[in-house]
């Protein structure tokens, strides 16, 4: 057995699914939207498994930067991909439910309550684990200052920004400072761009055309992604004009994906695919996706990823996977999961004990993966029923009192 064999990544889902579906105090994370029809329930399951897939792909880059220092892809196509994969669906879910939001309101949306839900949404939970993130930092520098005082106080302000600032800066001169959140803030800044540019995607939400322009749109994404260089081999890789442009325009392609499945649901497009068949087309494309290529960067596993997302917002449900209560539950939690996830292992590994365990085998280091992993799950239970709930339910009565909401129910809400 290799650290990179993939049963194991089935083996932790599995045990983490049983927990989740089983034990007790996860019914507490039980959505009654979900039950009474106000949410796509397939999209509520994958959020999940795509939240655990990007924490196990963290995991095996730590195995590395543990005995080398060096954070980047693992040597593992399939282990690579579960990382791209994972934050490709979450652009395509954004996408698709904010697109759908300026449809059904015809390109007029109550601006007021749309950016406000989403500062209450990513704001509190972002907060917390900044602000964990920053302690470590302190006490890893002995709670001195390394720096001066005013470059330590412009990076904390640039961390507790809620994400808007690209930059991950050092803290205090503590060059892991991004490492202890595993890297995942950098998908907030691009949450946060496609945020900003909303208002001017609602001029096109009033055409009847909406579609052939997001169509049109992703088609050139994907184009400049055929013609442009990709990550293929490491975050190490000389960054050139060329690459940037061919990565912005994947990350843009994954967006556009998720608007393209929106635009074609409102449509007569959404009967032409029997519904037998949404689960195999889901699987398959998938599938594909893991057994032909080593990086979900480029205009063919974006075109897989996109009928695949579409499939899955259709009703395919894998099997039935994505529908099962601890799909579904993993799904709540699955923002405090993606943010909660570094300083997981960051905890795990810096008991002294652990990391001489873990290191000692690859049966060894898998066995810590289980448990970090369930522990991942029961921290993020708790966190999202002690601050994303109540952050949520903060800022709708910030929108009740100032008037800014809509009679309307809410759907696919996130």
């Amino acid at each position: 057995m290799t650290l990179f064999a993939v049963w194991p990544y089935f083996l932790l889902v599995f045990v983490v699914s049983i927990a989740c579906g089983r034990l007790p105090p996860f019914k507490l994370v039980d959505d009654a939207r979900a039950a009474d029809g106000m949410r796509t329930e397939t999209l509520d399951g994958l959020r999940g498994f795509l939240a655990l897939s990007v924490f196990v792909h963290h995991f095996v880059i730590t195995h590395r930067y543990l005995q080398s220092g060096t954070w980047d892809y693992p040597p593992s196509a399939f282990y690579t991909l579960l990382g791209q994969v994972g934050f490709g669906g979450f652009f395509m879910i954004t996408g698709f439910l904010f697109w759908g939001k300026l449809l059904d309101a015809r390109g007029r949306p109550d601006w007021w309550t749309l950016y406000l839900g989403r500062v209450f949404r990513i704001g509190p939970m972002y907060v917390l684990v900044v602000v964990l993130m920053l302690f470590v930092v302190a006490y890893r520098t002995d709670f001195q200052l390394r720096e001066p005082l005013a470059t330590v106080c412009i990076s904390v302000s640039e961390w507790l920004a809620l994400g808007v600032f690209p930059q991950q800066p050092e803290v205090n001169g503590y060059q892991a400072t991004g490492l202890i959140l595993a890297g995942v803030t950098w998908t907030i800044f691009c949450e946060w761009a496609f945020y900003a540019v909303l208002p001017l995607l609602a001029i096109f939400a009033r055409s009847r055309r909406h579609a052939l322009f997001v169509g049109i749109g992703l088609g050139a994404c994907l184009l400049t992604s055929a013609c442009e260089p990709t990550l293929t081999a490491g975050l190490a890789t000389p960054v050139t004009a060329g690459l940037v442009m061919g990565i912005v325009a994947d990350l843009l392609a994954f967006f556009l994906s998720g608007m393209l499945v929106a635009s074609l649901r409102r449509n007569s497009m959404r009967e032409r695919m029997p519904s037998g068949w949404l689960s195999p087309i889901a699987l398959g494309c998938l599938g594909t996706i893991f057994v032909g290529f080593d990086t979900a960067l480029g205009s063919v596993q974006i075109a897989l990823m996109a009928l695949f997302f579409y499939a899955v917002c259709n009703g395919g449900t894998l099997f039935g996977v994505l529908t099962t209560r601890a799909a579904r539950r993993l799904g709540n939690v699955s923002y405090s999961v993606y943010l909660m996830q570094g300083l997981v292992l960051t905890a795990a590994f810096a008991v002294p004990s652990i990391k001489i365990f873990a290191l000692q085998g690859v049966f060894e280091y898998w066995a810590v993966g289980v448990l970090s992993a369930l522990a991942l799950a029961s921290v993020s239970a708790t966190t999202y029923l002690a601050v994303e709930k109540p952050g949520i339910a903060f800022g709708r009565r910030i929108r009740h009192r100032f008037g800014g909401f809509s009679a309307k129910p809410r759907t696919d809400s996130r």
